[in-house]
């Protein structure tokens, strides 16, 4: 039996390198010196963090009742570990209020482990948006699927999204020093890896062996985006199969060589300075907050512009796709429209557990790679 138990809960955000540090656990390959770990997921556990939010946004007691009743069952599986650690993590906490999430967590989740740890990774706010529209658009996000760079990101700013300070602030008065903020910036990163990143300071130091290659969820070019999105245009599903149709194509395109061109998706300077205008307040605050003064997130804000397209680039598929292509992703679209009509199949969860078979199918490769 385990003398302390360490819970650990990574919250995310969205666009950290969640996915990396998911597979890393998923797939076994994370090593500690002396203690044991338990990961009690196929993959994320978003499943469980959009419970969470069920419980916060029910509309009859009944709906509350039965999202408790997945969060409680949940809480009683780990309360049965016996390993020195136990990780959750899910980037859907982004979205969980953290006065739901300590309500949740103070009934069900107190006394699973001696001490509690909380790390969320925050990506600078230009990358975020950036890596935002490419998501949503990955995803086929309705409006965002069809917005322009601008229109998303003013949509982004009237919704208060990644005006970050007011949101960890909370979860640093909630849960004082076992709620840790890590910046999403490289350079920042121990070893420059957000998986070695999140095993250092998950861990308390403890020295940690990743075995194997992190990579995961990497970007799609701009052609290759621009693929997905006429399949997603031509789809006519539901938000969640379009969601992991999504998502299963682009691992496809991840299998494939590299498309040729492969265009970085970029933003252009006028807007670069639109959002540097927006977020450089919450920036300081964050950096004061979080990061010792040290002026990371600002700083990455004026990077962003130096970095940024002279011009705008065209975000419309027949600005970079021949009509033979087109025509040819029309075609695929309406194939796969066929296929999803097909009755009695829960394509989310089909897709998904194809997705898991996968991940666990690699790590079964040999290797002779370790960090």
């Amino acid at each position: 039996m385990a003398q302390h138990k360490t819970l650990i809960f990574h919250l995310g955000d969205c666009k950290t390198g969640s996915t990396s540090i998911q597979t890393a656990f998923a797939q076994e390959r994370v090593q500690l010196q002396d203690a044991s770990v338990t990961y009690p997921a196929d993959l994320a556990m978003n499943a469980m963090a959009r419970n969470f939010s069920a419980y916060h946004e029910a509309k009859t007691p009944g709906d509350k009742a039965k999202a408790e009743a997945r969060i409680a069952a949940f809480a009683k599986r780990l309360h049965q570990a016996d390993s020195d650690f136990i990780v959750i993590s899910a980037e859907d906490f982004e979205w969980v209020p953290v006065s739901v999430f300590q309500e949740l967590y103070s009934r069900y989740f107190t006394g699973i482990a001696d001490e509690l740890r909380l790390i969320s990774y925050v990506r600078p706010h230009a990358a975020r948006l950036l890596s935002g529209y490419s998501e949503r658009t990955k995803l086929g996000v309705v409006p965002a699927m069809n917005d322009s760079m601008e229109t998303f990101v003013e949509r982004q700013k009237d919704r208060k999204l990644f005006f970050y300070q007011p949101r960890f602030a909370a979860w640093r008065d909630a849960f004082g020093d076992a709620f840790q903020l890590r910046p999403m910036i490289p350079a920042q990163l121990h070893q420059g890896s957000v998986v070695q990143d999140f095993l250092h300071h998950a861990f308390g130091g403890l020295p940690t062996k990743l075995i194997g290659d992190e990579a995961a969820n990497q970007s799609l070019c701009l052609e290759d985006l621009m693929r997905l999105k006429v399949v997603q245009r031509h789809l006519t599903v539901s938000a969640d199969v379009r969601h992991t149709i999504g998502w299963d194509i682009m691992h496809k395109f991840a299998d494939m060589p590299p498309a040729n061109p492969a265009t970085k998706l970029r933003l252009h300077k006028s807007l670069a300075k639109d959002i540097r205008a927006t977020y450089l307040e919450d920036a300081r605050a964050l950096d004061k907050t979080f990061f010792g003064k040290a002026p990371l997130m600002e700083r990455e804000l004026k990077a962003a512009i130096k970095n940024a397209a002279d011009t705008p680039q065209r975000l419309e598929p027949s600005d970079h796709l021949a009509p033979e292509e087109l025509r040819s992703l029309r075609l695929l679209a309406k194939v796969i429209n066929g296929l999803l009509q097909e009755k009695g199949v829960d394509w989310p969860a089909a897709l998904h557990d194809k997705r898991v078979e996968d991940i666990k199918n690699r790590a079964l490769q040999p290797s002779t790679e370790g960090v």
